[in-house]
């Protein structure tokens, strides 16, 4: 990939880390659990690393290379003591939002998963196949959290 096509591809893909950090921030806003919204506001959290490491790719394609990307991990967000009340009272609005979320979350993956293919750059591929990972990762606790909410109202992520 030609390095303007793929300054450009990035740039977009900061674009819609941003967006997707405002649309969890907003949900985290509706969570009434503090167990969802602790969930929300950590997948918050990893848009703006990705926005981030994004803007710092940038950077150094413009100087001719690739960066080494460091990947993050979920926290767990237990607080003292470790138990949640897991029962939300707002289920169906925050599993519609889930279902909005893992929509975003997908549609991310196929992005970097198009950017790794694109790229001959050992370094860009990896970083690119890891922020991939990452978003599938969401894809999936999102996913777990739809089902949970949708069948039984309850919070299960870090249980």
């Amino acid at each position: 990939m030609e390095t303007q096509g793929l300054l450009e591809a990035v740039q977009l893909a900061m674009e819609a880390e941003r967006s997707a950090r405002q649309f969890y921030l907003k949900a985290a806003e509706k969570a009434q659990n503090p167990q969802g919204k602790a969930l929300l506001l950590e997948l918050a959290d990893f848009e703006a690393y990705h926005e981030e490491k994004l803007h710092a790719l940038m950077t150094s394609l413009n100087a001719g290379k690739y960066l080494v990307y460091e990947d993050k991990e979920m926290r767990d967000p237990r607080p003292e003591g470790g138990a949640w009340d897991t029962r939300e009272v707002n289920f169906q609005e925050m599993a519609d939002i889930l279902a909005l979320a893992m929509d975003v979350e997908k549609k991310v993956q196929e992005r970097y998963e198009g950017l790794a293919a694109a790229t001959t750059d050992p370094m860009g591929k990896a970083m690119f196949e890891r922020l991939a990972l990452e978003e599938a990762t969401h894809h999936r606790i999102l996913s777990d959290e739809f089902y949970s909410l949708s069948n039984e109202g309850l919070w299960v992520w870090s249980e």
